[in-house]
């Protein structure tokens, strides 16, 4: 088609027979991890010897390998890492897919020529975003899961980066890096590949002592977008990406080959774009919650989009009960779908657990089947498929012979008196000749030119398959046939040596990590606090030590800005704008003059949460810091945002003191105090389950002030603060970060700041908590009577240490 350039099928692959399972399904790339430095630390993945052989694998067959280091790296791991890489680069590893900053900085310093693929874990929602990283060489960009068809379209025309979208698998309730819910609560980070999957738990929403809604509150369910396929191809997306290293062989076979047939199906004929009822129900019998969503790129958010009542695998609908004789433990089911042994059912009863057993017997659809079962059973209940035997034995067989091959093309000359030869070469620019004994004139038995022909085709095992072959042959010669057959082999094991050999890199210097100088400790600190209300201003200007605010960029910063700055000049206090941690292009007209009206006022700088807000700003002859989202854990990433421009940058409070010291400098700034955000999510609970929520942006809570919360199993409670202007919602800890039971060991650090976040505190609490921070900062040895009641209250009702000393995984 003219116009409309072809896309990359993106396959996921968590060991060597979901990689096999791919290619052999029609991939174009893979996307792999290693046993260390992956996002998804609990799949196979590789160890190095099985990298490159996956990458020889792919290469022979024209696919595409991309590893996966996306997360971020502490600084005792930068040595290996960069050990790591060098032996990526050396196999022939197509891409890296990278989060870390720090480590794209030794990367582009020893391997300056290795591709780089912006990770979703790097939060990139805006087309500010997709050019900050298309400036640092990044080749493609793969955005937030969150953005619409419209955005998308937005920032393909705008870039020459290509872009990357997930379009099947699971969706993460959260924004890809935002997220440190699975930290906090079982120290188990997902920046760091090792989630836990809080999300995908039970939760009740309560509004003060009503509960409004309860479930698997978080648990979104899969995107598939086979049926909008062509609006995503339309909207410029170079790299079409299926989510699932963690899922089966068979899995990645099926969702892979069915993607494949439907962009084919495109480029073939967009006008007769069809797809076969038969290729979802395949898609939902191998994994689905409750149905499909086709996720962002047609809904903003809402309870469609959710699995509420189960966040598991929920298979295909195959039937409802139609009796049950519970003395006899005998189930009549009628069927809507065909049945064979070894499928595995599963009656979804009223109560759980549900029961469920294994097919016996054949059964058409529409037929009436009877099957022994205990348990609490009543009539229409519906059934499951869970485990579909036929499909699961189809997929098998695809990714346990190979059938992918690599099309190859011959020269064969055959001349009396000459030896024979044979030339072989690819469309990659890859050629090798090889010859064999003298040609002999033919006795009475000639050696027919079909006969030759049919033997030079033979590529048997090889990865080749002969699309064409020319020759040269004499009518009346002789060749033994073994020695055709060994010309043959010669010359497939040389073009694949040649595929291979152009496909490896030599690196050209040793890349050894350089560890960084160690830092002072800075045992006087500068306070600064975060503050989201003119209440919470007032109340932290009454504190002794505070030197700089942070006031939340929103409407209630521009209506009342002059007041601010009037407030913190009198303090003797600078101010600074706190940026949005999700800035969008649907409200980029909105947010763009926001920050053109803060740069040209008297504001003091930025606290920036997003690279495209950190271009945007760079230039203004204002101070920036960089705040702890950007996920700053280790000294290289410190490193490279100073050199960038940065002032000051907030460290991970994913870290502990350890790494903290290690890292840090006078310039670096540390989270004390506050509810941490655990996740930023547009699917807000409150919009999707009391405000009717349904696709669209907003709903009928809109800037509601009444207080709501999650709770869990366990008891737990997290409050929601919602950010009704951009209309995301913020679960916040329900429990505050608190550090003066051990300050003395937080004033005895590397960094130069710390830093209070006030979000739900009322004035007087934040008064106290901060008049409380500002006299131990000063003198940690003294404690007024006050300080003494606030940290009893704090025993008393419950706080956490954060990370400060056990950090994460």
């Amino acid at each position: 088609m003219s116009g409309v350039n072809r896309p990359e099928l993106l396959s996921p692959a968590g060991s060597m027979e979901s990689l096999k399972a791919a290619v052999n399904g029609g991939c174009d790339a893979v996307y792999l991890g290693g046993k260390q430095f992956s996002a998804r630390q609990y799949a196979g993945n590789f160890d190095l010897k099985e990298l490159e052989d996956a990458c020889d694998y792919c290469h022979l067959r024209g696919v595409k390998v991309y590893v996966t280091v996306n997360t971020v790296y502490k600084d005792e791991e930068l040595a290996g890492f960069l050990t790591y890489i060098r032996s990526l680069y050396e196999m022939g590893v197509d891409a890296l897919i990278m989060q870390d900053t720090g480590a794209e900085r030794l990367v582009k310093a020893h391997f300056p020529d290795f591709p780089l693929h912006a990770s979703t874990q790097m939060t990139c929602n805006s087309l500010a975003d997709v050019k900050y990283w298309e400036g640092r060489g990044f080749d493609k960009i793969v955005l937030s899961r969150e953005l619409s068809l419209e955005e998308i379209k937005h920032i393909t025309e705008n870039t020459e980066a290509e872009i990357e979208t997930f379009v099947h698998g699971a969706l993460c309730v959260c924004y890809s890096g935002q997220c440190i819910m699975s930290s906090m609560l079982g120290g188990r980070s997902g920046n760091r590949g090792r989630c836990a999957q809080t999300c995908r738990l039970p939760y009740t929403l309560y509004k003060g002592y009503d509960s409004m809604a309860e479930g698997y509150l978080l648990s979104p369910k899969d995107v598939m977008t086979v049926e909008i396929l062509p609006q995503l191809i339309e909207a410029g997306i170079a790299s079409l990406k299926i989510e699932g290293r963690m899922k089966s062989p068979e899995y990645v076979a099926g969702v892979t080959r069915i993607y494949r047939k439907y962009i084919d199906l495109y480029f073939e004929n967009p006008e007769e774009y069809k797809v076969d009822p038969a290729d979802i129900k395949a898609l939902q019998q191998l994994f689905n919650r409750g149905g499909f969503t086709e996720g962002y790129y047609t809904s903003f958010a809402g309870r469609e989009m959710m699995s509420i009542e189960r966040p598991k695998s929920w298979g295909l609908k195959v039937g409802i009960v139609d009796k049950y004789l519970p003395k006899y433990k005998k189930v009549t089911i009628r069927t809507r779908e065909p049945l064979v042994p070894g499928d595995g059912l599963e009656i979804w009863t009223q109560t759980e657990p549900h029961v469920g057993t294994n097919v016996s017997k054949h059964s058409k659809a529409g037929e009436v089947i009877t099957i022994t079962l205990e348990g609490d059973i009543n009539k229409n209940d519906v059934v499951y498929r869970t485990f579909g035997k036929a499909l699961q034995d189809e997929l098998k067989k695809t990714y346990e012979k190979d059938t992918r091959k690599l099309p190859i093309y011959g020269m064969l000359r055959v001349k009396e008196g000459e030896p024979i030869s044979l030339q072989l070469w690819d469309n990659g620019g890859n050629s090798v000749f090889v010859s064999g004994s003298i040609v002999e004139p033919a006795g009475s038995s000639p050696m027919l030119p079909m006969k030759l022909r049919e033997n030079i085709s033979k590529m048997g095992a090889t990865p080749f398959v002969l699309a064409d072959l020319q020759t040269d042959i004499d009518r009346y010669i002789y060749v033994n046939i073994s020695e055709v057959n060994r010309v043959r082999r010669a010359a497939c094991e040389a073009l694949e040596a040649a595929i291979l050999k152009k496909s490896k890199r030599k690196a050209k210097d040793d890349a050894v990590y350089a560890k960084p100088e160690k830092q002072p400790m800075q045992l006087r600190k500068k306070l600064t606090a975060v503050v989201t209300s003119m209440g919470q201003l007032d109340a932290v200007l009454q504190a002794r030590g505070i030197c700089r605010v942070y006031y939340e960029a929103a409407a209630d910063l521009e209506r009342n800005l002059d007041k601010i700055l009037a407030k913190c000049r009198k303090a003797g206090v600078t101010l600074y704008a706190a940026l949005p941690r999700v800035a969008r292009e649907w409200n980029a007209e909105a947010e763009q003059p926001m920050i053109d009206r803060l740069i040209a006022s008297e504001i003091d700088g930025f606290l920036v949460r997003a690279a495209g807000q950190f271009a945007q700003v760079r230039k203004s002859g204002k101070k920036i810091v960089v705040d702890y989202n950007l996920n700053a854990m280790n000294r290289q990433t410190v490193e490279y945002w100073k050199e960038q421009g940065a002032d000051n940058v907030c460290l991970s409070v994913e870290a502990n003191l350890q790494e903290i010291n290690r890292m840090g400098d006078k310039d670096c700034e540390m989270v004390v105090y506050g509810y941490l955000p655990l996740m930023k999510t547009q699917q807000c609970p409150i919009g999707n389950y009391v405000g009717g929520k349904d696709g669209h942006k907003f709903c009928t809570e809109r800037s509601n002030e009444d207080l709501y919360f999650l709770r869990d199993r366990k008891g737990v409670k997290f409050p929601l603060m919602t950010d009704c202007e951009r209309c995301v919602c913020t679960i916040l800890n329900g429990k505050p970060l608190f550090t003066l039971k051990f300050y003395d060991e937080i004033l005895e650090s590397t960094t130069g700041l710390v830093r209070l976040d006030f979000t739900k505190e009322g004035p007087g609490r934040a008064e106290r908590i901060a008049k409380a921070y500002g006299e131990m900062t000063a003198d940690a040895e003294r404690m007024s009577p006050a300080t003494r009641n606030l940290l009893g209250e704090m025993s008393e009702k419950g706080s956490t240490k954060g990370h400060f000393f056990r950090g994460v995984e």
